[in-house]
């Protein structure tokens, strides 16, 4: 199968305690897309995060700018709730997806309008690390779902 779609995963984490199983469906995505995963946390956020939260939502700013590219959604849990067909309705036919996940504090309202697409995983608070697992296995399965894979049942 020939991998057209480029999809970026851009987040701000210190460590991966879900590598494991980020690393399962990242090989399995591999299958439809071609994939990156960009950890873009660095010295400068680390500084805001520890002066406060609005600082904090400008540096991640900061370092998402250049990744601004394609067809972008922000994870929000004020976002826009889909179900597993709906989000791979929404995939469906980009030739570049890139996704945003913030930091402890979240992503400025400000970036998130400047972005094609606002998802909401869960109303729930989650930690960014399970974010990222949880939106790679939705995308394993909205390509499933695309192209009618028995993964989504």
């Amino acid at each position: 199968m020939e991998n057209n779609l480029q999809v970026n995963i851009f987040c701000i984490q210190k460590s991966d305690e879900f590598k494991t199983w980020s690393e399962k469906y990242s090989k399995l995505i591999s299958k439809y897309a071609t994939l990156k995963e960009i950890n873009v946390f660095n010295k400068k956020i680390a500084l805001a995060q520890n002066l406060n939260a609005i600082e904090a939502k400008k540096s991640y700013e900061e370092a998402f700018m250049p990744y601004k590219k394609g067809y972008c959604i922000a994870l929000d849990e004020k976002g826009k709730d889909l179900t597993s067909i709906e989000f791979a309705k929404l995939i469906q036919d980009k030739n570049e997806l890139s996704f945003f996940i913030g930091g402890a504090y979240g992503l400025r309202e400000e970036f998130n309008q400047s972005l094609d697409f606002r998802l909401s995983l869960s109303k729930l608070t989650l930690a960014h690390q399970f974010v990222k697992t949880l939106l790679l296995e939705q995308i394993y399965r909205a390509f499933c779902i695309n192209n009618n894979h028995p993964y989504h049942k």
